[in-house]
């Protein structure tokens, strides 16, 4: 999958599983910059065909030694806009022999929403991909793309219009904010629903969360379900706006190809997180290269988050070579067990998540080693691409998993993952944790839990085949841990 934006062209192989889902197993980047210097009308300068064809060829050669069997290759709105934007095109062909195709603004925001959608579950949502040349913007209404909008507020192109000085003089600034303050506010006059949640994806934002991750000292490293707030976001322009582009690049996450446009995409993200009334931007590291690969295989979107969270582990499962039917049968057992104990325990749909992904991959590590695989499996639950979940909900999964066979939570983890845990959640997770251990312990006997006296006790019955005896001890064994985590009477009915 090769995508040619306004500053950077990317390259990605993915790996595409029978679940549904797409993993990048290989990256590579070139920083054409074909929007830079472009006439009042969009044409490309020369010099600018050539740094993109001498990119693109780079990663032609890549498609060869790799011998990938199918290349999806589009541009975006530098190319989109340019008179000499065909040129361009047949240029490539010539000299790479990669057809290139010409994206709509609309197409181009379609493909961002599915990139999204395969990550998270969207209700009443905004999702922005912000570019070098544009603005994608995407009104999501129960989960579906209900309206878009391709806004000229890319990083390169604002940049150029607008920051003369280095760094910008004051004036700019604030011409800046007004020029994109404006055109927010009539935009989104035009949306009809009310927002709960913002999303965003693009090099500009991945770069701001990296440089917030580090200057927090954020306990996840990764950008994906980072929460962008808008104090980070303030932050940020204060500090980068009164630094030359020099010294931006040496500010962790920036680097030398966001350097000298970074700041233009504070200025969008302020803006944007003040139209539509939200507190932050919820990062995103799946957008159009994943909207686009996800098209090709027939991915279903959208879906719900336990959906994702199913495929997600569907798909580690072909990675890893664990039993993923195994782990189906201990998340239908952990399930009904959830559902007995939830309204006591005043659990909610972020715990049934965590439930789900620890269930299923409680046995993951066992693809890393026997020994000590339930430390293994809470690490390839923190590590792989699990979507439908936010870094929390990880976390907790992951945890989960770790003491799901009755050991302690290192001790350092209470330090390690704040802010993002509470002591409370520690607590949760140990329960979370013996919840899966319970269904581990009976899923072959195909338990059946169900509330009782109001919560205050748990029935567990068995659906076990004849022939199939369950042995007394291990449903003794499974009431007194229900009875010591949750404070429980437990009732067993034999099958």
């Amino acid at each position: 999958m090769i995508d040619v934006g306004s500053n950077t062209a990317r390259f990605v192989v993915f790996e595409a599983s029978q679940a549904g889902t797409v993993r990048a197993i290989y990256e590579a980047k070139e920083v054409p910059r074909l929007g830079l210097g472009a006439g009042p009308d969009g044409r490309l300068t020369e010099e600018a065909v050539q740094r993109g064809v001498a990119g693109l060829r780079r990663f032609a050669r890549i498609v060869r030694s790799l011998e990938i069997p199918r290349t999806l290759a589009v541009a975006t709105s530098a190319v989109r806009d340019a008179p000499n934007g065909p040129e361009f095109v047949r240029a490539v062909e010539r000299s790479t022999g990669l057809l290139l195709r010409t994206i709509s603004g609309v197409e181009e925001a379609r493909y961002g929403y599915l990139g999204v959608a395969s990550a998270w579950e969207l209700q009443d949502d905004i999702v922005c991909d912000l570019g070098g040349g544009s603005l994608q913007l995407i009104e999501v209404h129960r989960g579906a793309l209900r309206n878009s909008v391709s806004l000229p507020l890319g990083v390169l192109r604002l940049s150029q219009r607008f920051l003369e000085h280095d760094p910008p003089k004051r004036r700019e600034w604030e011409e800046l904010r007004d020029h994109v303050r404006e055109t927010l506010q009539s935009t989104f006059e035009a949306f009809r629903s009310e927002t709960h949640g913002l999303y965003a994806v693009g090099g500009t934002v991945r770069s701001l969360a990296r440089a917030a991750i580090e200057f927090r000292d954020w306990p996840i490293g990764r950008v994906h379900g980072y929460p962008l707030f808008d104090h980070d976001v303030e932050a940020l322009g204060e500090l980068l706006g009164e630094m030359p582009a020099d010294k931006r690049r040496a500010v962790p996450g920036i680097g030398s190809d966001r350097a000298d446009v970074v700041v233009a995409g504070v200025v969008v993200l302020k803006e944007l997180l003040r139209v539509t009334h939200a507190d932050h931007i919820t990062v995103s590291g799946t957008g159009i290269r994943e909207g686009i690969a996800l098209e090709a295989v027939g991915a279903k979107l959208p879906a719900r988050a336990a959906q994702l969270a199913e495929r997600s582990v569907a798909a580690a499962s072909e990675s890893f070579r664990f039993d993923l039917e195994h782990g189906r049968e201990v998340t239908e057992a952990a399930i009904g067990l959830f559902e007995a104990l939830a309204e006591r325990q005043h659990w909610g749909p972020s715990e049934e998540l965590a439930v789900r992904v620890a269930s299923g991959m409680h046995d993951s590590g066992t693809a890393i080693d026997l020994w000590r695989h339930a430390h293994h499996s809470a690490y390839l639950i923190q590590n792989y691409p699990i979507f439908g979940l936010n870094q929390r909900e990880i976390l907790l999964a992951s945890m989960a998993a770790y003491v799901h066979e009755g050991g302690p939570l290192p001790s350092e983890w209470k330090k390690e993952f704040q802010p993002i845990l509470t002591t409370d959640d520690l607590d949760l997770a140990r329960q979370l944790g013996a919840l899966v251990g319970i269904a581990e312990l009976l899923s072959e006997f195909r338990p059946r839990f169900s509330s009782l006296g109001e919560g205050r006790g748990v029935g567990l019955a068995f659906s076990a085949p004849s022939g199939k005896p369950l042995p007394a001890k291990l449903a003794d064994k499974a009431a007194r841990i229900l009875e010591r985590t949750f404070d429980v009477e437990v009732r067993v009915r034999e099958p």
